[in-house]
């Protein structure tokens, strides 16, 4: 087994740093990527790029096949508030825009955008915004919004949608624990581009100016794991550099799965995110640092979100390391490119949360923090055994939920009592599963009840929704025959009136002799007609024999 010869950091938090219930402490496994600069692989020849976020709708391809685009340029838009921009992360032509495998657990299919590229690397004219401060909150959202950006820490979620709640917020804190295993690309990143990053988190600072005191500034937490000691001393010069003494360091001790959102905001605040409810509702605004680096170069270099830093790592791959990578890059490519044998399998994320790559042919997404190379031996999964009730999964759940009893109803088909449980509360860390000495892919049954609720809840809706439709229909009908009741009831007034004018003391007598006396003047005028068609014709004929 791999031994954790990891560096920890002696550096003391600059503020209180509280406990969480549960977490584990996997093997790192980060000594195997996260020695190396960041580096770039070859181009590949065919950009493969999802347009469905993992967060959101599918945005717009607004580009057709056989167009040539430029490095930088828009190939698809939002179709609503919860998906982002796609801009091209190569030059080169648009040879397709079909159903592509993806990179999703289900190992389905979705529209891609499918980018032969030249070579150049080529790109369009780009438009920095100059002096983020001169910008309004609004401009500030914008180019947030049109440049692409998402959530670099795994969500994808629309940063964006994110940033718009401004009241009650007073702090932003950066997510930089990057708990899980393997995976040290935002390390990395902290390492050679911590000034960057600050300048990032500034601009997502200053939409919260109106917020603090006048004078003041929205106050900034970094949180970060012990086991980066040079990310944190590129951090302290950084902030030392820029002067932004606003920004504190929380550093915490490394545990699994400390970097989960609400895992940070209560190690670093003692606070917890309340049931359903959001950090917002605490006055916390949280971001990973690959965002603020992302929301930097959008401003001060112009450039869109076309790559992220992915770690390329695993017992296979050769060349371990972080690499600045194109979006909708082959799985593939990658596989070749980091001199990994033909014969493996592919992870994306880290061990705890990612999932196996069924078609390698998939492009990566914002979404791809990490790729594991990983051979076909050393994944077969362990024999299921039966619940042994030994409480391990409790012990390490930092939800502090009841892990065994999920379990059981999860199994049962028995949803409403896994929402009795706080299904929901699940962040499906996978540190009950990585305990379990009866090796129960627990996670897996967490997924498939929420999955099915969430299924039974669309159906309820469909079903609600048809049965409104039913019921207005309904009353529908029943409106129309009181409209013809009512209709005929005033009638029967009107003609029951009119007899009593006529001196009839019988309303349905007169009722008849009023519709035969507008039979007979029908016939009358209809007699009357004839009679003249009659006077006419002999007339026409008479006039004929003078003339002949």
């Amino acid at each position: 087994m791999e031994k954790d010869l990891i560096e920890r950091s002696n550096y003391s938090s600059e503020i209180p740093v509280y406990q969480i219930p549960g977490g584990v402490h996997p093997t790192e496994h980060k000594t195997q990527s996260n020695s190396q600069a960041i580096a770039k692989l070859p181009l590949a020849d065919e950009l493969v790029i999802n347009l469905k976020g993992q967060a959101g709708n599918r945005t717009l391809p607004v580009v057709a096949i056989g167009d040539k685009v430029l490095k930088g340029q828009v190939i698809a838009e939002s179709d609503g508030v919860f998906s982002s921009f796609y801009h091209a992360p190569s030059s080169g032509l648009i040879k397709a825009i079909e159903q592509r495998p993806i990179a999703h657990p289900s190992g389905l299919t979705d529209l891609c955008v499918v980018l032969e590229t030249d070579g150049a690397d080529k790109w369009c004219e780009l438009t920095p915004a100059g002096d983020p401060s001169s910008l309004s909150r609004q401009e500030i959202l914008s180019r947030i919004f049109e440049s692409g950006i998402v959530g670099l820490g795994g969500a994808s979620f629309p940063s964006h949608i994110k940033l718009q709640r401004q009241q009650g917020i007073d702090s932003l804190i950066l997510n930089a624990a990057e708990c899980e295993p393997y995976i040290t690309c935002d390390d990395r990143l902290l390492q050679e581009h911590s000034e960057q990053v600050l300048l990032g988190a500034k601009i997502v600072a200053s939409l919260y100016s109106n917020n603090s005191e006048p004078g003041s500034e929205l106050g900034i937490i970094i949180g970060i794991e012990d086991n980066k000691p040079k990310a944190i001393d590129a951090l302290i010069q950084a902030r030392d550099k820029l002067k932004f003494q606003n920004i504190k360091l929380a550093v915490v001790p490394t545990k699994y799965p400390s970097g989960g959102e609400k895992q940070l905001i209560q190690l670093v605040t003692g606070k917890q995110v309340p049931q359903g409810g959001l950090p917002a509702d605490l006055g916390i605004v949280m971001h990973n640092v690959a965002t603020c680096f992302a929301i930097y170069e959008a401003f001060y270099l112009g450039k869109p979100l076309i790559d992220r830093l992915v770690t390329l790592t695993g017992e296979v791959c050769l060349n371990k390391g972080n690499y600045r990578i194109p979006i909708g890059t082959p799985i593939e490519h990658l596989r070749k490119a980091s001199q990994v044998e033909s014969e493996c399998t592919a992870i994306m994320g880290g061990p705890m949360m990612g999932f196996e790559i069924l078609d390698k042919q998939a492009g990566i997404v914002k979404a791809s923090n990490c790729i594991i190379f990983k051979s076909a031996q050393t994944l077969t999964q362990a024999a299921e055994l039966p619940c042994i009730r030994c409480g391990a999964c409790m012990d390490a759940c930092p939800a502090s939920l009841l892990p065994q009893q999920l379990y059981w109803h999860a199994k049962a088909d028995e949803f409403e009592k896994t929402e009795d449980y706080n299904l929901f509360d699940c962040i499906e860390c996978g540190a009950c599963a990585y305990v379990c000495p009866s090796n129960i892919p627990l996670v897996q049954y967490y997924r498939y009840a929420k999955s099915n609720i969430r299924d039974q809840k669309i159906e309820k809706a469909k079903s609600d929704k048809a049965r409104e439709r039913h019921e207005a229909r309904l009353e529908r009908i029943e409106r129309v025959k009181r409209e013809k009741a009512e209709k005929h009831k005033k009638a029967a007034e009107a003609r029951r009136k009119a007899a009593e004018a006529a001196g009839q003391t019988d309303a349905k007598k007169a009722a008849v002799a009023a519709a035969l006396a507008r039979v007979n003047k029908k016939k009358a005028q209809a007699s009357q007609e004839t009679d003249d068609n009659t006077t006419n014709q002999a007339t026409d004929n008479h006039s004929k024999d003078e003339s002949s």
